[in-house]
């Protein structure tokens, strides 16, 4: 059973792993800001508090921690961007972190939008995005930039 825990929610053991997780060398090199202090990963969690335009939560298989999915620049019921990244001494969740976001996203957001980018160099990424048929609607030099539409629109 597939389970989301809210940042905001997160023991004080959670947010060191997260933290750990975010900086790891498997995670870090394919995120926009590579490293964060432990400080500003702290400050960044509590924030969230605040700020209905994001959210990020840790998932959970029944009593394991699978990863990280997390909404950006929330317009609930119209779009938002989203994120993943896997617990990196795991293997093969993607697929099941994608399905716990897109359940989120139309069931509790009720986004008719979803957006995501990632860099050109993050094959795994793009492949999981177009296989869960995402299209690719910008590149750079740097990045890939993603959209799906949900059949029928939002909430």
């Amino acid at each position: 059973m597939i389970q989301l825990k809210n940042f905001v929610d997160l023991n004080e053991i959670e947010k060191v792993l997260v933290f750990g997780w975010r900086n790891h060398l498997k995670i870090a090199p394919l995120m926009k800001t590579q490293t964060i202090p432990l400080k500003s990963h702290l400050d960044f969690i509590e924030s969230l508090k605040n700020d209905s335009t994001k959210q990020y939560f840790l998932v959970f298989e029944n009593r394991e921690i699978l990863g990280v999915v997390c909404f950006i620049d929330i317009k609930f019921g119209v779009s938002c961007e989203f994120g993943i990244y896997q617990n990196p001494d795991l293997q093969g969740k993607g697929t099941t972190l994608m399905k716990a976001m897109l359940e989120y996203a139309f069931d509790v957001l009720k986004v008719a939008t979803l957006y995501a980018c990632a860099f050109n160099s993050n094959v795994k990424a793009i492949a999981l995005y177009e296989k869960f048929g995402f299209h690719l609607s910008k590149k750079d030099e740097m990045m890939s930039y993603f959209t799906l539409l949900r059949a029928g629109g939002g909430g």
